[in-house]
């Protein structure tokens, strides 16, 4: 059975606030007959088991992994969510509370995490450039019927990065987790992934949704990765270097970040979870 090959990790949960994202983890050590079949094997888990996020471990040495995720049309650029699940794995497998994985990227174990055992994963930054909001968003973000428009808007370097939108009067949190995007003004008009955001300045806590149609992904329930790009943001216009962010999907998601120099802190609750 394909469950037996890995272990499920929900992270970015919080009690009575965020049910998480999952990813399916498998830990490959002497299975080579894995290699290559990834791809196959990534289709397979998450069209028979409903999952978006398959990852592969191997190990390097003790502190040094690699880790590929898939979802189950491709390889995933770079996946938060599954880096933070591949890292909670290889630290239930140990004593170790310290890694690097790939080239880039660290992780340590937060055994005193007060929610729960959490990971932190340490990514490099991404710069968020200010741009005008782009003409074709005049009609895409719609509430009960209504056109909403944001305020300001930044770009990723690449053309098929991200695109951010920030409300800067603050949404009611009903009307901001209601709002919609047309998914087919998005897939015409850009390559970038969208993030919806508002920055709550008093509190410290950023709001953020995340849609990616273009690469089928119409809402993504939490994701990290784009913490690289948005803690930049709002590090450079609120001067605010550790903020707690709510993801308000229809699961949601919660973490908290912390910006260094050259890189961003992204700190979340991973569990193992039980299948049926």
């Amino acid at each position: 059975m394909l469950s037996a090959l890995y272990q499920l990790i929900n992270v970015f949960a919080k009690p009575n606030e965020a049910q998480g994202n999952q990813a399916a983890v498998i830990l490959q050590n002497e299975q080579t007959y894995l290699a290559g079949k990834q791809s196959t094997i990534s289709l397979d888990i998450c069209q028979h088991d409903g999952l978006s996020t398959v990852c592969f471990i191997s190990p390097i040495n003790n502190q040094n992994y690699n880790v590929r995720c898939f979802n189950q049309d491709k390889q995933i650029q770079c996946c938060g969510h599954g880096l933070i699940a591949a890292a909670k794995t290889i630290f239930s497998t140990g004593d170790l509370i310290a890694i690097n994985i790939n080239e880039n990227t660290k992780a340590f174990h937060q055994i005193d995490n007060e929610s729960g055992d959490g990971v932190m994963l340490e990514l490099p930054r991404l710069l968020a450039q200010q741009a005008k909001v782009p003409d074709w968003i005049d009609k895409t973000i719609v509430f009960d019927s209504e056109i909403v428009e944001p305020d300001k808007a930044a770009l990723s370097e690449k053309e098929d990065g991200y695109l951010l939108l920030e409300f800067e009067t603050l949404l009611p949190l009903d009307m901001f987790q209601g709002i919609k995007l047309d998914l087919k003004q998005i897939c015409e008009n850009t390559k970038r992934a969208i993030v919806v955001l508002q920055f709550d300045q008093e509190n410290k806590h950023l709001y953020t949704r995340y849609f990616a149609p273009q690469y089928g992904v119409d809402e993504d329930i939490a994701t990290g990765s784009v913490m690289r790009f948005v803690a930049d943001y709002i590090e450079k216009k609120y001067q605010c270097s550790h903020f707690d962010v709510s993801q308000c999907s229809s699961l949601g998601g919660f973490m908290t970040i912390d910006c260094k120099a050259e890189s961003v802190l992204i700190t979340a609750n991973a569990k193992r979870e039980s299948r049926q």
